[in-house]
């Protein structure tokens, strides 16, 4: 074991910060934090700034600072004046997409990104269900939706990954197909293909939106390329190279040469990609 080691299992981590490694799965369960990256095989993988900030804040513990005011948010917060100051736990991405102009939709979509933020897991699951159960089909992509898919990916850029997000993008994954389902979809519809593995949520969420804004579209689940017009989703900003097929590519944040999962959903904003479509 070596500390300039740049990855570290829940072994050496105990070790080196002196906190036993059931404090630390706690902490990760109860505090959001640390969010330990996994291996292949499931086990933490600990980053050396990770193990620093550790064995900083069991300092504080042990000088009598309760764990509940140190790490707030999902991230550590330092008691000293010279300390540097906590970074911005807003969600800033996600609460660029707008508020439903119903009320109590608007509600739920800030009572959703409240707990986003904040990493309650649970909360964020039973107020999608409760959204599923209330607010209309064509106003769930805005109201919840597309939020939290896009909360999701700017919590994993910033590293506050949201504990258990892989359960919560198969829930918005498994809706947008019931969702689907209730749309008449033609032959010639654009075809919307994920990426890569992993991407499947999104780009049944993007037929989902497009189908809303009057754009026939459905998910592309095959393993071969498709024969008709289509545009590639991914969770990066960027895409595999682009085919002959291809008219366009969306991701979740979006990117210089693209557009984003909340672009899409603002109707005041075009589909450049649309016309080549010829749909």
């Amino acid at each position: 074991m070596t500390t300039t080691a740049t990855n570290l299992n829940i072994k050496d981590t105990s070790k080196l910060t002196g906190l036993s490694p059931s404090v630390l799965r706690i902490w990760e369960v109860r505090y959001g934090w640390p969010c330990p990256k996994r291996k292949s095989n499931g086990y933490r993988s600990y980053q050396l700034h990770q193990v620093e900030e550790l064995k900083r804040v069991a300092d504080y513990v042990k000088a009598g600072n309760p764990i509940s005011t140190l790490i707030v948010d999902g991230l550590p917060r330092w008691p000293t004046a010279e300390a540097t100051l906590p970074v911005s736990r807003k969600l800033v991405m996600a609460r660029t997409v707008a508020a439903p102009a119903n009320a109590v939709e608007a509600s739920l979509q800030s009572e959703l990104l409240d707990a986003l933020e904040t990493h309650a897991t649970p909360m964020v699951r039973q107020l999608l269900q409760r959204i599923f159960w209330t607010v209309r089909p064509s106003d769930e992509a805005q109201t919840a939706l597309v939020p939290t898919l896009i909360a999701i990916a700017e919590l994993r850029s910033r590293n506050r990954a949201l504990p258990g997000s892989a359960d919560i993008v198969n829930l918005v994954k498994e809706r947008c197909e019931q969702l689907l389902r209730m749309q008449r979809t033609s032959s010639d519809a654009l075809l919307v293909v994920p990426a890569r593995a992993g991407d499947e949520a999104l780009a049944a969420l993007t037929a989902v939106v497009l189908c809303f804004r009057g754009v026939p579209a459905k998910p592309w689940t095959e393993m071969r390329e498709p024969t008709g017009a289509y545009i590639v989703v991914s969770d990066s900003d960027t895409a595999p190279t682009k085919r002959h097929l291809q008219v366009g590519h969306v991701s979740t944040l979006g990117g210089a040469d693209h557009q984003s999962l909340a672009d899409i959903l603002d109707r005041s904003k075009p589909l450049a990609w649309l016309a080549a479509a010829a749909i």
